[in-house]
């Protein structure tokens, strides 16, 4: 896992590295998320790219999906899944 150091600016503002920026398709206007757990604050995407490997590899631009459209994909897949291996 890469560790990014980043420093608190006036306003309290953060920037996100340009890597991480380019990786993850995040934009200027996305929204984000801001988790505290076990005194670490997570930083996470409200939505995602429609293939989100291929995104991240820059191999293919797409639309953006909400977590929860993305979430009941990735939960219809299982369940058919299931359902095609019980015959």
């Amino acid at each position: 896992m890469q560790v990014y150091r980043v420093k608190v600016l006036s306003g309290y503002r953060i920037t996100i590295p340009r890597e991480i920026r380019s990786r993850l398709g995040v934009n200027i206007g996305d929204e984000v998320e801001l988790k505290v757990e076990s005194g670490r604050i997570i930083l996470q995407l409200t939505d995602l790219p429609s293939d989100p490997v291929l995104e991240i590899l820059g191999i293919a631009p797409g639309g953006r999906l909400k977590i929860e459209e993305a979430e009941e994909a990735v939960v219809e897949e299982l369940e058919e899944k299931l359902r095609r291996s019980r015959g």
